[in-house]
């Protein structure tokens, strides 16, 4: 029996067990998530933008699985508990900016038939201080006009002061996307972390506002599959404070400071919030159990 269990030791250390632990854990842990519903084109466990399984939350679900990303929303939060998608070079085109921030028709259908609310409109940032801040950014999706303008789903975004959206979370964006240059495909995952009392913003101030934002980049070579995903793969995991350039937060009922960006400011400033997965699972909630730690 000893010799048994070391031979089915040294099975599992090769690669291809290392992909079959991978897949069945993907299912595992599907199986086991407070999934509500799930919505989108695609059945969750066909969408290429998730790196070999879904995250977890302890949080209610409903999955937006699209050929553009996945989406776990939390209708008490209103917002995602994260966003998940697959960025490469096919990816990245000339089709522009739409800018047609718009609110999500697929889940706000299902909302009003359950009888959970409404989903967010874009109205419902107005004078509050705070950008429509993507997680999964415009110009990661630039290959056509559709796929540009599913990243301006309301769905799709979190409250985020100017700072951050504009300033140091939009150059690391730029980074991952200078990675794809470089020859690499990247799996992103986002989301929001309420570990502080900010208050909450819209109509009927029930758009919690996140303190922190957190990002997981899985870094592969271009010819690289989900199946290359083990101990030695690059990730990068940061959380960045929800802050104003001061280093304050917005003040519930203050007037919207003017912000003005300062061109030549230092590219680099996202690398100062590098973090562990382990920090971002303990402040988030969200469990990635298929990346080594």
């Amino acid at each position: 029996m000893i010799l048994l269990w070391g031979a089915k030791m040294k099975m599992i250390a090769n690669r291809t067990s290392f992909s079959v632990i991978l897949v069945l854990l993907f299912f595992q842990n599907f199986a086991q998530a407070k999934i509500e519903t799930v919505l989108g084109n695609l059945p969750l466990e066909q969408n290429p933008n998730i790196a070999v399984q879904a995250p977890t939350t302890s949080a209610s679900e409903i999955i937006l699985s699209r050929d553009q990303y996945v989406i776990s929303y939390n209708k008490s939060h209103r917002a995602p508990n994260w966003v998940a998608w697959k960025l490469e070079q096919k990816d990245i085109g000339n089709s522009g900016r739409t800018n047609s921030f718009a609110q999500d028709t697929e889940l706000e259908n299902y909302l009003v038939q359950t009888n959970a609310g409404h989903g967010v409109a874009p109205s419902d940032y107005t004078n509050s201080c705070y950008d429509r801040g993507h997680q999964i950014p415009s110009a990661d999706r630039t290959d056509n006009k559709t796929d540009n303008a599913a990243t301006f789903l309301m769905s799709n975004m979190i409250p985020q002061t100017p700072y951050l959206n504009r300033v140091v979370w939009e150059h690391l964006e730029t980074y991952t996307r200078e990675l794809i240059n470089q020859g690499k495909k990247v799996y992103v995952i986002a989301g929001p972390i309420y570990d502080a009392d900010y208050g909450s913003i819209g109509p009927s101030t029930d758009i919690q506002v996140p303190s922190k934002d957190f990002k997981i980049i899985i870094v592969l070579d271009a010819n690289q599959t989900t199946a290359d995903i083990n101990s030695t793969t690059q990730i990068i995991p940061v959380i960045m404070p929800n802050l104003q350039e001061d280093g304050s937060p917005v003040e519930v009922g203050q007037s919207c400071r003017p912000f003005k960006e300062v061109s030549g400011s230092d590219i680099h400033d996202w690398e100062q919030y590098k973090t562990t997965l382990s920090e971002v699972e303990r402040l988030s909630g969200v469990h990635f159990s298929f990346l080594p730690h």
